[in-house]
């Protein structure tokens, strides 16, 4: 087990962990699209969580793990980079708290796709409210650490804070097309500081 952790380690410290994040979005939106494409009667009307139930399901599930997973490798990095400068222990931890727990619920929601079964359909509300919730807070918590160092440029503070303004809109009205551009605000903002980072080499 232990040789097992060192390998883990050396493996995930060879790899520039900006490329996580990238992942992330990759991984997340060619599931998203081969689901799409397997699910002919599937519009922007329908609940994402539709794409979990229907004909491509497998790749949608697949993908809403790993980018999940991929995700919180991401975070974990990037937490360290935009806390060096601002000094405050006490909001790193929390932000680093709810972004590991935003995003293993949000690979809990592949794990427990929508169903007609209604243990698995509640389960998978709970997780992604849950996954909801902590991203609005750990978001506002990047953004505030942001605007405080000088490693990445306040666009992406502005970002995370649209990104929240999103998600709760969507938490308010419930209407489907709005979860869609929740999704890509979400996709964004873990793509432009990923490629940010990549470039600049931090």
């Amino acid at each position: 087990m232990g040789k097992l952790k060192i390998h883990i380690l050396i493996i995930y410290n060879s790899i520039p962990a900006p490329i996580y994040g990238v992942l992330s979005a990759v991984v997340g939106l060619v599931g998203d699209i081969i689901a799409i494409a397997l699910f002919p009667t599937f519009n922007f009307n329908h609940m994402i969580s539709a794409l979990g139930a229907g004909p491509g399901a497998l790749y949608f599930n697949m993908g809403t793990i790993l980018s999940g997973l991929f995700a919180l490798l991401f975070y974990l990095y990037l937490i360290e980079v935009i806390g060096k400068e601002t000094n405050d222990p006490k909001q790193q931890k929390v932000g680093r708290f709810f972004a590991i727990n935003s995003c293993i619920f949000f690979s809990l929601v592949g794990g427990f796709p929508t169903s007609t079964n209604t243990i698995l359909f509640v389960l998978h509300g709970t997780f992604a409210l849950i996954s909801w919730l902590s991203a609005i807070i750990y978001l506002s918590i990047f953004s505030k650490l942001i605007f405080k160092n000088k490693v990445l440029p306040k666009f992406f503070a502005y970002l995370a804070l649209i990104t929240v303004g999103t998600i709760i809109v969507f938490l308010l009205t419930w209407i489907p097309i709005i979860e869609w551009i929740m999704a890509l605000a979400i996709t964004v903002w873990i793509t432009l500081p990923s490629v940010y980072m990549l470039y600049r080499k931090i």
